[in-house]
C-alpha cells in the first residue's frame, strides 16, 4: 500500500510537500482527524509505514506540516490538511490506490476513541469523503445526527463545534443539506458560518421543519398589480408584510391557478423578485410550511389584502390609544436573545413582538435558553408601525397569589425547563390558579437537591446535563414560599421515597425479578420499555407497567459502564424485546428502574475472580494519581493500580501495557499490579 500511495501523493501535492515519502503518507492518512492523538499516529504508522519506526513519527511532528503540538497530540496546518485530503481522495478515486480500509480502519479505533464525540463525527465524515465514491448521502446522515441533537435535545453548545467544523470540512461537503441546516442554526446563535446557497439533494422534511422552528422570522413585502406578484423588502411599493423564516437565502414557494406545484423564489430579503400570477388566488408558502392565501382581485382594483391591512392597523391604533387589553398566545416558544412572538386572539392575522423586558416572567425570561409557557396571556399594544408592519406588545401581569400551595405540600408536577442552577416546575395547576387572571407559580429545585447520578456532580456539571428529560413528571415537596418584588419564589425538593406511593415497587415485584419488555422509545439518557409478559418465577403478568433503563445499565462495556454513551446509539430499535432485571425505583421520576446488563454477570467481576498473584494481564493507562497509574484491564471495565516506577517517562493516557498481579480482591474490586513492559511497537 505505502509505495503506491507515496507515488500518487507526490504527483498531486505541492513541491514543498513532496519530500520524505513516509512522513507524507502518515500525514495524509491522519488528515481526516481535526486533532491527531499520538495513539492514532502510532497505530497508523504501524499499519501503513511499519518500517518507518518511531523516527517517522518524530519527523512528522517536527515538520512544517504541523501547526501545533500538545501533550497528547498535534494539529496539521489548515492549508496542509486540505491539500492532503484532496490528494488522498484523488489517489484513491483516480489512481486506484488501495488503502486496505478493512484492515486499517479497525487499527485506528483506539486513537479515534480519544477524540471527543463531535470530533469523531467530523473525522468519520471526512474519512467517508476520502474513501467513498458516493460520499454525500453518507456524510449527510452523519451530520444529521448533530442537527437532531440541537433541535430535538436543545444541545446548543454543539453549534460551537459546527461553526468551526464548517471551516475545516472539504468544500465539496458544504453542499450537503445537513451542512446548510447547521449554517442556519449557527446564524440563529450569531456564530460564524459560511454563506451557502440552496443545498443539493433532498432535505429530510421532519428535520427541516425542526430547524425552521428555531429560525427567527423576518418580514417580506408583497404587492400585486393584477398581472404580477412582487416580493422583496418591505417598502411603500410593497406595503403588505408576511412573516417567513429568516434563512439565508430567504425563500418562499408561490402557487397560483396556472402553476399548482408552485415556483420557488429565493433571495427576496435583499432583491426584488416578481412572478406572473394574474388576478386569481395566490398562495405563498414559507419554508416552515405556513401558508398565506391572497384572495382573487378585480382587474383595475386594489388588492383585497391592502384594504384588510388598513382596517387591522386602524383597530390596533385604537387599542393603543385606549390602552385596551387583548389576549395573545405565544407563537415561538423558544425565547430569542431579545424577545418572542405572540399571536393576538382578536386579530389572528397579526403576530406581535414582545420584548423580554415586557414579558415580566422571573426565572423564565432571565435565561435566554428557557421557554415561555403555552396558554393565553393578557397584553397591551405598545407600538404600531404601519410602514414597517410591526406591532409590539407588553404582558399585563395577573394577580400574584400562592393559591392552595403551602409549605411541606406533596405535588406531582412536570419539569418546565432545565436551567444551569436546577429544574423549574410549573405549579400553577397545583395551586388551583387560573391563567391569565393569576400569575403562574414556578418552583425551583436546585442542583444541590438532585440525587447523585453516575458521571454527574453539581459542582462539575450543569443541571441541563442531568439524566432526565423536560416534561417528565416528578413527585416534589414544597420547602419554601417567599414573596418578593419580582413575584412569588417557591423552592422545592424531590419527595422522599417513603412519602410517595409511586416511589415504591409495584405490588408483587421485588428487586432482582426478571421481566420481558418491549422498547417503547430511546432518549439520550436511557431507553423506556413496556412490560407486558409473564415472569419466569411467578407467572404473573405485569401488563401496563413501564420502566426505564439508564445508559449505565445498558451494558458492561466501558463506554456505557461509565455513563458516556448516547442511549439512542445503542443497538436496539423500537419494538425489540429484551429480558430485563428489576433494580429498584428511579429516585427522581418514580419510574421502575430496570437493567439490561445485569441479565448476565459482570464480566469484570468474572475476570477479577480468575486473577491470582503472578497472573499477567494487559491494560490501558487511564490517568495518573500521585505515584501510581489507574489502568483499565482489557477487555472489561475492571480497574487496577500500577506504581509509576522506572517507566515514568514512557507512560501516558492511552498507552497499552503488560502487568503482573500482586494483589486481587474481587469483593472490593481492589487490584494492585506491577508493570512488566510497555507496548511501544
Amino acid at each position: 500500500m505505502t509505495p503506491s500511495l507515496a507515488e500518487a501523493l507526490a504527483r498531486r501535492l505541492p513541491e514543498a510537500m513532496r519530500t520524505d515519502p513516509e512522513v507524507r503518507c502518515l500525514a495524509a492518512l491522519v488528515s481526516a482527524a481535526p486533532f491527531v492523538p499520538f495513539v492514532l499516529l502510532r497505530d497508523v504508522r504501524r499499519a501503513a509505514v511499519p518500517l518507518g519506526g518511531l523516527a517517522a513519527e518524530a519527523r512528522l511532528c517536527e515538520s512544517h506540516l504541523v501547526e501545533s503540538v500538545a501533550a497528547d497530540g498535534f494539529v496539521l496546518h489548515g492549508t496542509v490538511r486540505t491539500a492532503l485530503r484532496k490528494a488522498l481522495r484523488e489517489a484513491v478515486m483516480e489512481d486506484g490506490v488501495d488503502l486496505d480500509v478493512a484492515q486499517l480502519r479497525p487499527k485506528m479505533h483506539d486513537g479515534l476513541e480519544l477524540l471527543s464525540p463531535l470530533l469523531r463525527i467530523e473525522e468519520r465524515v471526512v474519512w467517508r469523503y476520502v474513501t467513498e465514491h458516493d460520499y454525500l448521502d453518507a456524510c449527510d446522515r452523519e451530520l444529521a445526527t448533530v442537527v437532531k441533537g440541537v433541535t430535538q435535545e436543545r444541545r446548543l453548545r454543539m453549534l460551537e463545534w459546527a461553526s468551526g467544523a464548517m471551516t475545516r470540512l472539504p468544500a465539496d461537503l458544504l453542499s450537503a443539506p445537513s451542512v446548510w441546516l447547521l449554517a442556519q442554526l449557527c446564524r440563529v446563535q450569531d456564530l460564524p458560518h459560511p454563506q451557502l446557497g440552496w443545498p443539493e439533494g433532498a432535505l429530510d422534511d421532519g428535520l427541516f421543519l425542526d430547524v425552521m422552528h428555531f429560525v427567527p422570522q423576518t418580514v417580506v413585502g408583497i404587492s400585486r398589480d393584477g398581472a404580477r406578484l412582487t416580493l422583496g423588502p418591505v417598502s411603500a411599493q410593497r406595503p403588505i408584510g408576511i412573516r417567513v423564516p429568516a434563512t439565508q437565502p430567504v425563500s418562499v414557494r408561490v402557487q397560483w391557478a396556472g402553476d399548482r406545484e408552485g415556483q420557488v423564489v429565493s433571495g427576496i430579503d435583499r432583491a426584488i423578485k416578481s412572478v406572473a400570477t394574474g388576478t386569481g388566488t395566490v398562495t405563498i408558502v414559507g419554508l416552515d410550511g405556513r401558508a398565506v392565501q391572497l384572495s382573487a382581485m378585480a382587474p383595475g382594483d386594489n388588492a383585497p389584502e391592502v384594504r384588510d391591512q388598513q382596517q387591522v392597523f386602524d383597530r390596533l391604533e385604537d387599542a393603543l390609544a385606549r390602552r385596551r387589553e387583548l389576549t395573545a398566545r405565544p407563537v415561538r416558544l423558544d425565547v430569542g436573545p431579545h424577545g418572542y412572538l405572540v399571536r393576538l386572539s382578536e386579530e389572528p392575522a397579526v403576530t406581535a413582538y414582545m420584548p423580554l423586558s415586557a414579558a415580566q416572567m422571573p426565572w423564565l425570561t432571565e435565561d435566554p435558553g428557557m421557554r415561555v409557557p403555552e396558554g393565553l396571556q393578557r397584553v397591551r399594544v405598545t407600538r404600531v408601525d404601519r410602514e414597517k408592519q410591526r406591532v409590539s406588545v407588553s404582558r399585563v401581569r395577573g394577580v400574584v397569589s400562592r393559591g392552595n400551595l403551602r409549605q411541606g405540600q406533596l405535588v406531582r408536577a412536570a419539569i418546565t425547563a432545565k436551567t444551569v442552577q436546577g429544574f423549574l416546575f410549573d405549579l400553577t395547576e397545583a395551586a388551583g390558579l387560573s391563567v391569565p387572571q393569576y400569575e403562574r407559580v414556578f418552583g425551583m429545585m436546585g442542583s444541590q437537591d438532585l440525587p447523585a447520578s453516575v458521571g454527574w456532580e453539581p459542582k462539575y456539571r450543569s443541571s441541563r446535563s442531568y439524566a432526565i428529560e423536560e416534561n417528565t413528571e416528578l413527585d416534589i415537596v414544597v420547602t419554601a414560599i417567599k414573596r418578593g418584588n419580582r413575584g412569588l419564589r417557591v423552592s422545592v425538593r424531590p419527595a422522599e421515597r417513603s412519602d410517595v406511593p409511586g416511589g415504591r415497587l409495584p405490588e408483587g415485584l421485588a428487586v432482582g425479578d426478571r421481566l420481558w419488555g418491549t422498547v417503547l422509545e430511546k432518549a439520550y439518557h436511557g431507553i423506556r420499555f413496556a412490560l407486558g409478559d409473564e415472569r419466569e418465577d411467578t407467572g404473573t403478568s405485569q401488563t401496563g407497567l413501564r420502566g426505564l433503563v439508564l445508559n449505565t445499565e445498558l451494558s458492561w462495556e466501558g463506554k456505557w459502564f461509565f455513563g458516556g454513551g448516547d442511549a439512542r446509539d445503542f443497538p436496539l430499535v423500537t419494538g425489540d424485546r429484551c429480558e430485563l432485571v428489576v433494580v429498584g425505583v428511579h429516585e427522581v421520576t418514580g419510574e421502575l428502574s430496570l437493567s439490561l446488563k445485569q441479565v448476565v454477570e459482570d464480566p469484570g467481576q468474572v475476570a477479577l475472580r480468575t486473577l491470582r498473584p503472578g497472573s499477567e494481564v494487559d491494560g490501558v493507562v487511564m490517568r495518573r494519581e500521585s505515584d501510581s497509574w489507574r489502568v483499565r484491564l482489557e477487555p472489561w471495565s475492571a480497574m487496577t493500580t500500577v506504581p509509576v516506577g522506572s517507566f515514568e517517562g514512557r507512560l501516558r493516557t492511552g498507552t497499552r501495557i503488560r502487568m503482573r498481579v500482586r494483589h486481587s480482591d474481587p469483593l472490593t474490586h481492589a487490584v494492585i499490579a506491577e508493570l512488566i513492559r510497555v507496548y511501544t511497537d
